[in-house]
C-alpha cells in the first residue's frame, strides 16, 4: 500500500512540476552586449478557433499557454488565430528595441506591451494595413519598443493569416536593424539586377529571332521576380502601399504564371510535341491547369490557401514531368537535358525546402526562406544555357537552309552532265558581266559548236556522246581564265564569255579555241577528232544586252558554217576560216 502511495506522489510531484513549468515560461532577457535576441525560446502560444478571445480573456489564463511544438519559428498552416505571449526583463540600457516578425506575408497582427504598471500600448502589424500606416516603414513587421532597464514586460501578439505562420520573432536594437535591412535589401536588389538583365536579354532576342522560348522566358522571369519582390516584401515597400485581396494573392498568383510559361518551355526546349506526345499533353495541362488556378483567384474562387495550394501542386507535378524526361535525355548526352536537368535539380532543391517551410516542417532559418530563391536563380541562369543552345540550333538550321538554297540554285543553273553552266546559268552569269564590264573594256560571247559529234554519237552511243561532251567542256576550261564564264546551251552548243581589251583579243582567243581541238579525244577507249565552228559578239558594239549578243554570236557561228565549218567568225557578214582538218572516225 506504502509503495502505491509513494508512487501516486511521485506522479503529482513530476505533474506539479510540468504544470509550473507552463505556468512560469522563462523570460527573455534584453541586454545591450546581445543587440539581436531571437525571442522563440521563451514564447507561449495559445489556440483561439473562434476569434473572439480579447487581450484581458487571455491575461487571465496564463496556464493556457504551452510551449510551441514543432520546428523553431514556424507554427505551420494553420486556419485559427494565435495569441504568442513572451515575458522579457530588461536588464541595460537605453531600452530602444525593435519587435520584429521578419516574414513579410503575414498578414493581420495585433501586437501589446504590459509593462508593471499595466499599461497597455498597442501596434497594429501584417500586410493587410496599407505600408504607410505600419509602426516603422519597412518590409518586416516591426515596432520599436521603449522599454525601461530593470522592468519587467509581457508582450503579447495576436495573429491571424491565410499563409503559413511562420514567426521568425526577434528583439532587435535599431542600429542593428538597420544594418540588417540594408545588407537584406542589398541582396534582393542584385537580385532584382539578375533577373531585369535576363528579362531584357530574352525580351530583345523574342523580339529579334521571333522565338516563342524566348517569349515564354521572359514570362517565367516576370513571374518569379513578382513572386519573391511579393514573399520578401519589397513589391509593397517600394512598388505598391495599398492593400487589396489582390495584393494578399499576388505571391501565389504570380507563381501560378510562371508555372504556365514553364510548361510551355520546357516543351519546346525538348520538342515534345515531335518526341513524346505524352509528355507534351501533361505539359499542356499543366499550364492549363495553371491558367485557370489564376483565373479563379482572380475571379475571387480561390482563397489565398487554394491558390497557394494549386501553386505547390502544379509546380511539384510540372517537375514530376520534366525531370525525367530530362534525365532520360541526359543519359542520353543530350547537352539540352543535362543542362535541364541541373536546372530543375536546383529549382527542386529549392522548391521543396520551402514547402517544408511552408507546411511547418522547417526552421524559418536564413536558408529556409531564401533557398527557393537561390535555387530559382540557379535555375535561371542554367536554361540561359538552354537559350543558348536553341540559338545556336537557329543558327545551324539557317546555315544548312542557306546552304540547301545554294545547292538548289546552283542545280538550277548547271548542266547535269558537265557541270558547266546551262542556259538560265548563262543568262545570268552574262547579264551580271554586262554590268559589272568597265566603260574601256569589251566584252566577248563565243558561240561553239561542234563539227562531227553527231557522227560519233551516232556510231559509239550516246554514253560516248556524253563521254566527249564531258571531255570537250574540260578542254575548253584549260583555255580560259579563272574568272571566264564557260556553259552548255544544249546538245553540243558551248557559250564562252571572257572580257578583251580589244577585238584583236577576242580573235585571238577563238583561235586558242580553235587550235585546242586539233588533237583528238579518247571516247569510250578509242580515238576520234571532233572540230569546232565558233561564232563571236563584241559588247557593245555588237549588243547591250545578253538577247542580243548571243543572237549576234550564233548569226556568225552560222555563216561559219556555211562557208565549211572550223571556223571563227565575228558577226553574220564576215568570218576567218582557220582551215580544215578531215575527221576521223573509228
Amino acid at each position: 500500500m506504502s509503495r502505491r502511495l509513494s508512487t501516486w506522489i511521485v506522479a503529482f510531484a513530476l505533474l506539479a512540476s510540468a504544470s509550473a513549468a507552463f505556468s512560469a515560461p522563462s523570460e527573455l532577457a534584453l541586454a545591450d552586449r546581445q543587440p539581436q535576441t531571437p525571442a522563440w525560446s521563451a514564447v507561449t502560444v495559445r489556440a483561439d478557433p473562434s476569434h473572439a478571445l480579447s487581450l484581458e480573456a487571455i491575461r487571465r489564463e496564463p496556464q493556457s499557454f504551452a510551449a510551441p511544438s514543432g520546428p523553431e519559428d514556424n507554427l505551420g498552416p494553420r486556419r485559427d488565430t494565435v495569441w504568442v505571449r513572451l515575458l522579457v526583463r530588461v536588464t541595460d540600457g537605453d531600452g530602444r528595441w525593435i519587435f520584429d516578425i521578419d516574414y513579410p506575408s503575414i498578414h493581420e497582427a495585433q501586437l501589446y506591451v504590459v509593462d508593471e504598471d499595466e499599461k497597455i500600448t498597442q501596434w497594429r502589424l501584417g500586410a493587410a494595413q496599407a505600408f504607410a500606416e505600419r509602426p516603422l516603414p519597412s518590409r518586416s513587421h516591426a515596432a520599436l519598443l521603449s522599454l525601461s532597464a530593470g522592468k519587467r514586460y509581457e508582450l503579447y501578439l495576436r495573429v491571424r493569416t491565410p499563409s503559413a505562420m511562420v514567426l521568425p520573432i526577434t528583439l532587435i536594437k535599431p542600429e542593428v536593424y538597420q544594418s540588417r535591412e540594408y545588407r537584406i535589401q542589398l541582396g534582393q536588389g542584385l537580385i532584382a539586377g539578375i533577373a531585369l538583365t535576363l528579362l531584357v536579354y530574352s525580351l530583345t532576342h523574342w523580339w529579334i529571332l521571333r522565338s516563342w522560348l524566348f517569349g515564354l522566358y521572359a514570362v517565367m522571369i516576370c513571374g518569379s521576380s513578382i513572386f519573391f519582390l511579393a514573399y520578401f516584401g519589397i513589391a509593397q515597400q517600394h512598388f505598391w502601399n495599398e492593400q487589396s485581396s489582390l495584393t494578399l494573392k499576388i505571391a501565389p498568383t504570380a507563381v501560378l504564371i510562371a508555372l504556365a510559361a514553364g510548361g510551355q518551355f520546357v516543351a519546346c526546349a525538348i520538342n515534345t510535341r515531335r518526341h513524346t506526345p505524352w509528355l507534351h499533353h501533361g505539359l499542356t495541362a499543366v499550364s492549363a491547369g495553371s491558367l485557370a488556378a489564376f483565373a479563379a483567384s482572380l475571379l475571387g474562387l480561390f482563397d489565398y490557401r487554394a491558390t497557394q495550394i494549386a501553386a505547390t501542386t502544379l509546380g511539384l507535378s510540372l517537375m514530376g514531368l520534366t525531370v525525367p524526361a530530362a534525365w532520360s535525355r541526359a543519359r542520353r548526352g543530350d547537352p539540352v537535358g543535362i543542362y535541364m536537368l541541373l536546372g530543375w535539380t536546383s529549382y527542386l532543391i529549392g522548391a521543396i525546402t520551402m514547402a517544408g517551410l511552408l507546411r511547418g516542417l522547417l526552421p524559418a532559418r536564413v536558408w529556409s526562406q531564401h533557398s527557393f530563391q537561390w535555387g530559382w536563380l540557379i535555375e535561371m541562369l542554367v536554361w540561359m544555357r538552354i537559350l543558348g543552345l536553341n540559338i545556336e540550333s537557329v543558327r545551324r538550321a539557317a546555315e544548312r537552309a542557306e546552304l540547301e538554297k545554294r545547292t538548289f540554285e546552283s542545280l538550277a543553273c548547271t548542266d547535269a552532265l558537265t557541270g558547266l553552266l546551262n542556259r538560265r546559268g548563262l543568262n545570268a552569269a552574262l547579264a551580271t558581266a554586262l554590268n559589272s564590264r568597265s566603260a574601256d573594256t569589251m566584252l566577248a560571247v563565243y558561240l561553239l559548236d561542234l563539227d562531227g559529234f553527231k557522227l560519233i554519237n551516232d556510231r559509239l552511243g550516246h554514253e560516248a556522246g556524253d563521254e566527249l561532251l564531258v571531255g570537250v567542256g574540260q578542254r575548253l576550261r584549260q583555255q580560259l581564265r579563272r574568272g571566264d564564264v564557260i556553259g552548255r546551251l544544249g546538245g553540243d552548243e558551248f557559250v564562252i564569255v571572257t572580257g578583251a581589251p580589244r577585238e584583236v583579243e577576242a580573235t585571238i582567243l577563238g583561235r586558242k579555241l580553235l587550235d585546242a581541238f586539233k588533237q583528238p579525244f579518247e571516247v569510250a577507249g578509242q580515238s576520234c577528232h571532233v572540230g569546232l565552228t565558233i561564232g563571236f559578239a563584241l559588247a557593245p558594239h555588237d549588243g547591250r544586252d545578253a538577247a542580243a549578243l548571243l543572237k549576234q554570236a550564233d548569226a556568225a557561228m552560222y555563216a561559219g558554217k556555211q562557208a565549211g565549218r572550223y571556223t571563227l567568225s565575228r558577226g553574220a557578214a564576215s568570218f576567218e576560216s582557220a582551215g580544215a582538218i578531215p575527221f576521223h572516225y573509228p
